[in-house]
């Protein structure tokens, strides 16, 4: 036994891995190395037989430990000194004992054990763990292989030469492959209900036998983390619902009774009946486009993320690392145009603003205004509010709702802009106290149970909207299909993208009108979705329309025309900027304002000229050319 030790630390000092072997971390080729020098110098299969006769000698020897400690608890047990533990009477003792054993174990063969489950050891398996010579993170699987170039810009954190077209091909292969998968696991996960453990980071950790399952089950791991980050970015969940599997022009259809109670009496007596109110769920195709020059464009940019990101604890491989960098903005992104969005089909050839892409929130309701759906309150007092009346103003708001439609009143949630937050605690203070009963500030509609649900990305728009809670939606076809990345190359140049579909909707309303006048007569009532006005009122004669405060603040989108004592044309809007649509809407036949198809309205389709009040133009602003670019009218 001696003689194997003596050896293997010769050999172990001779090519400097000493240190190593007394940590406990040498690799698996520096062990390979030391085998390889144990025969070269002690003659061919000499690792083998000396390793064999040394485990035997280790076992006769623990063997015969084991025999004598044995020996001497029986003796302990049976009351028998050590010292007489080999005389005649202490072994005849020693016999005693033992038959006394077997009668017990005897005894307690025949009785039932308990059900217990059977305990199980698991072990951890690591995924962000120390790289190898040939994989990154010690991961056995494929994707984390050193011999692919990216991982190797992981494992030594610089860039030696220029990328082979095999190793372009490599990245292109393993980047489309891996972002399919990452799209099909969020699927998965949105189907089982997971969303909630995956963002709680509760994830399987099961030990594994063979290196490849483990090898498996670590890729399976470092995925989900990623996907858990991605979740774990802001999100509008809690605040509106999001519906799945909705293709454009879908249609809800919701029921809406009418009065059937009645006072009994016999017969065929028949009253009320069902209206069926069919909403249209509407998505649009989004996109998203990255183009890299180069691919060692896209690899100094990963080189410097791996130089910056010391505080995070788990360096991503390039893959991971740009499909994490691409999500965080694409989500970003649709949170804000979630809320504030409008549709504009794009100019061929030319990228389109990020608003433009899908319609959010906002517009969906005002189309459903335009679409004859439901009313909003148009009053002067409930379109702008201060700290100094903030409260009041919500106030007002739903007791006009319980006015409109008090039989649900009491169970609407009413939504607010995030934003002005500040401005709410700041009147409610004022209102009520600082302390007032060691509460602090209630986000409930004061003097009512209603709860406030603050909404982010409205900038200072002034909305209050109130409905059912998750009546309100987000809607998309298939979940996680915006992270289904695709990498192409063309020439030099790396390209990214996804494509995907979202949307906002309203599953109920209430009951449509056929026209204006019959909207405005039935004065909201029954409506199960509410909402205030926040227009820019343009004064007498005005020719422009500022959506800018004297504070820089934004006014907002929506602009109303008045009365006027001349014939009065619009020429501008001034602080107009990229990325929104704005709605200018006739308040007043008196001298109507109009719109010339001149100046920096040239572009419109026609000069607009309405001849009734609530007749709208809807446009948005080109930087490029400083003209205003018509959306719609009506």
């Amino acid at each position: 036994m001696k003689k194997f030790i003596t050896n293997l630390m010769a050999i172990v000092t001779a090519l400097g891995f000493k240190a190593k072997l007394d940590e406990g971390k040498l690799s698996a080729e520096e062990q390979k190395a030391i085998v390889a020098e144990y025969n070269k110098t002690h003659g061919d299969g000499a690792w083998a037989a000396d390793l064999q006769a040394y485990q035997e000698e280790r076992s006769a020897d623990a063997e015969a430990q084991a025999l004598a400690a044995t020996f001497r608890e029986l003796a302990q047990a049976a009351g028998v000194p050590e010292a007489e533990a080999h005389t005649p009477e202490g072994q005849a003792a020693l016999l005693a004992a033992v038959n006394a054993m077997k009668s017990d174990l005897a005894k307690l063969a025949n009785q039932a054990q308990p059900d217990k489950p059977v305990a199980v050891v698991t072990t951890r398996v690591s995924v962000t763990g120390a790289h190898t010579e040939a994989f990154a993170f010690g991961i056995n699987n494929p994707l984390y292989s050193t011999g692919k170039r990216y991982n190797r810009i992981l494992v030594t954190g610089r860039i030696e030469g220029k990328p082979t077209a095999a190793d372009k091909e490599a990245l292109q292969a393993d980047f489309t492959k891996y972002a399919e998968g990452l799209a099909e696991r969020m699927t998965e996960f949105h189907k089982l209900g997971l969303i909630p453990a995956i963002r709680e980071g509760k994830v399987d950790m099961d030990a594994l036998t063979s290196d490849t399952e483990i090898g498996t089950r670590q890729f399976n791991i470092r995925r989900d983390m990623l996907l858990a980050r991605i979740i774990a970015l802001p999100t509008l969940a809690g605040i509106f619902d999001t519906v799945s599997n909705v293709q454009s022009g879908e249609v809800i259809t919701n029921v809406l009774f009418s009065e059937i109670s009645q006072a009994y009496q016999a017969g065929e007596v028949f009253k009320g009946g069902a209206d069926f109110q069919p909403e249209k769920a509407i998505v649009h195709d989004a996109m998203a486009k990255i183009l890299f020059e180069d691919m060692k464009q896209l690899e100094y940019s990963y080189l410097n993320y791996l130089n910056r990101e010391g505080s995070d604890p788990v360096k991503w491989t390039l893959i991971e690392w740009l499909v994490l960098q691409m999500a965080i903005q694409i989500n970003n992104e649709r949170l804000r145009r979630a809320i504030i969005g409008y549709r504009i089909d794009p100019v061929k050839g030319t990228a389109g603003h990020v608003n433009f892409a899908s319609t959010g929130v906002l517009w969906r309701l005002i189309s459903l205004y335009e679409g004859l759906r439901f009313l909003p309150f148009k009053d002067a007092d409930l379109a702008d509010y201060s700290a100094a009346d903030f409260g009041d103003v919500i106030i007002a708001f739903m007791e006009k709702i319980k006015i409109a439609h008090p039989e649900i009143a009491d169970k609407l949630v009413v939504y607010l802009n995030k934003s002005h937050k500040p401005m709410y605690k700041a009147w409610y203070r004022s209102e009520y106290g600082r302390d007032t009963d060691f509460t602090g500030v209630e986000f409930k509609v004061p003097n009512h149970e209603n709860p406030i649900v603050w909404v982010p990305n409205m900038g200072n728009l002034k909305f209050m909207i109130a409905t059912v809670p998750g009546n309100i939606e987000l809607l998309q076809n298939v979940p996680g299909e915006e992270f289904d990345f695709k990498f192409e190359r063309h020439l030099e140049e790396v390209q990214v993208y996804s494509y995907w579909k979202e949307g906002a909707g309203v599953a109920f309303c209430g009951k449509a009108f056929q026209t204006l006048a019959a909207l405005l007569a039935n004065a909201a009532e029954g409506q199960y979705l509410f909402m205030n006005w926040p227009a820019i009122a343009l004064a007498a004669d005005a020719t422009t329309a500022s959506v800018k405060g004297l504070d820089s603040s934004d006014l907002g989108f929506l602009i109303t025309t008045g009365a006027n004592t001349d014939t009065t044309a619009l020429t501008d809007i001034v602080g107009a900027k990229a990325g929104v649509v704005y709605r200018i809407e006739c308040g007043s036949t008196t001298n109507a304002t109009k719109i010339a198809k001149s100046g920096k309205f040239s572009e419109i389709t026609a000069a607009w000229e309405p001849d009734a009040v609530g007749k709208f133009l809807k446009v948005y602003y080109n930087p490029t050319d400083e003209k205003f670019i018509e959306v719609a009218r009506g």
